[in-house]
């Protein structure tokens, strides 16, 4: 019954289910603003954009998105969600085709690429000190270690209307999302209106067999979640 409904119309269904949740518990969320004075850089991230197919409708979409995540403010106790800053990834409005992880398979889809910015915003709230209400990890490693752009573990798959991800302020001070591309370099930094004591994350792999690698993230040394990745190219 599943593929007999279209994928856009699946999750259309999903964003409004999520909108009836999201109404029924209502919670502060961030909102993007022009900076504000009296803010300091907390953290900064980069990581690059890898040559291959569809790369020119990937950095289209992630400076489109990346514009609108900009400037986003979480007041403390407030959620930022990557969908609600964002919106849904269409043509008419200016998104284009992309690589995209589906059922297995990259295809190409509209909006496709936007991962690697949930990815990375998900590092950065792990750098400092955000909560994580909500992340997906991708079922799949795609990458062999020359070719990695993040390290295995950071990553955060979004689907609209399926998987958010969502961050969650718990600081006394207010936290500010900033997001740009430089040429071909993905940035992506927190800045905060009070000190913010970073936090030493490490991924740190196990290898399972030659198929399987399992990540678990340490935040100043405690245990935070574990994720297990099927390769999409095997281990000799």
């Amino acid at each position: 019954m599943r593929r007999l409904v279209p994928l856009a119309a699946r999750q259309e269904w999903a964003w409004v289910r999520r909108w009836v949740r999201d109404v029924r518990h209502p919670r502060p969320w961030s909102v993007q603003v022009s900076m504000p004075p009296g803010v300091e850089l907390v953290a900064r991230l980069e990581q690059p954009l890898k040559p291959g197919e569809f790369l020119q409708g990937k950095r289209a979409n992630l400076a489109l998105a990346a514009a609108l995540v900009d400037g986003h403010l979480l007041n403390p106790g407030a959620t930022f969600s990557f969908w609600r800053a964002v919106g849904r990834p269409s043509r008419a409005r200016g998104f284009q085709e992309g690589r995209n992880l589906v059922g297995g398979r990259l295809v190409p889809q509209v909006g496709g690429g936007l991962c690697q910015l949930s990815g990375i915003l998900h590092h950065l709230a792990l750098v400092t000190g955000l909560s994580v209400p909500e992340r997906h990890a991708h079922s799949i490693d795609l990458y062999r270690e020359p070719d990695r752009f993040a390290p295995l573990g950071s990553d955060a798959t979004v689907v609209w209307g399926a998987k958010d991800l969502r961050l969650g302020n718990p600081h006394p001070y207010l936290v500010i999302l900033r997001c740009h591309l430089e040429a071909d370099t993905l940035v992506a930094m927190a800045l905060s209106s009070g000190p913010l004591s970073p936090v030493d994350v490490e991924f740190c792999r196990e290898e399972l067999d030659a198929s399987h690698v399992a990540v678990t993230t340490r935040l100043d040394g405690r245990d935070a979640g574990r994720t297990v990745y099927t390769r999409a190219h095997p281990a000799p």
